[in-house]
């Protein structure tokens, strides 16, 4: 047997560890909600009508919900005024809806249909000008943008970052709380 750094081996100092997420507490959806305010404050001190969040760590951020981007639509619509809108391909409601942790309409298109027409179409429902602006998530695939502008050509699209990173360079308790102890578990 190799005795390892300290005299132990890994096998002794993985046995020594414990369960040290207990009492670690997830992102509750009051902080969701909590960080979609504080985009539609951003948003409406920039002059900003709405942003289209992508499936990613975006979506998830704002939304709660984990969903990876393909290629397809998958997103929500964060207004600057009003509530949260999804959008995906109609046959994924179901597996979408499993993963929301916070509630919202869902709109949803066939797979024979235009997601970026659909996204358009919300907007003006949502009282969006067509030539209002549209922040778009800084990781959103150039094919889903490129969509949007063909669907809106008078929509100023400009990128979300002015949004995201700002909300996401400010940490809550909550947050700092798991990086602490995600850092505590590196540690041990």
């Amino acid at each position: 047997m190799t005795i390892g750094v300290g005299g132990s081996t890994a096998e002794q100092e993985l046995a020594k560890l414990a369960n040290m997420t207990q009492g670690a507490e997830p992102i509750s959806r009051d902080e969701y909600s909590v960080r979609i305010a504080n985009a539609q404050s951003i948003m409406q001190a920039e002059g900003i009508a709405a942003i289209y969040v992508n499936a990613g760590t975006n979506l998830y951020y704002f939304t709660g919900t984990r969903w990876y981007a393909s290629e397809r639509m998958v997103g929500a619509i964060l207004p600057a005024q009003g509530p949260l809108k999804y959008i995906a391909p109609e046959f994924e409601i179901g597996s979408l809806k499993d993963h929301m942790q916070l509630d919202g309409e869902i709109l949803a298109w066939l797979e024979h249909e235009n997601p970026y027409q659909l996204l358009v179409y919300a907007l003006q429902k949502m009282g969006i000008a067509s030539s209002g602006t549209l922040a778009i998530d800084e990781s959103t695939a150039f094919f889903i943008f490129d969509g949007i502008r063909q669907a809106a050509p008078a929509l100023n699209l400009v990128n979300g970052s002015l949004i995201t990173a700002h909300c996401r360079m400010h940490k809550s308790a909550a947050e700092l709380a798991l990086i602490q102890r995600a850092m505590d578990m590196t540690l041990a």
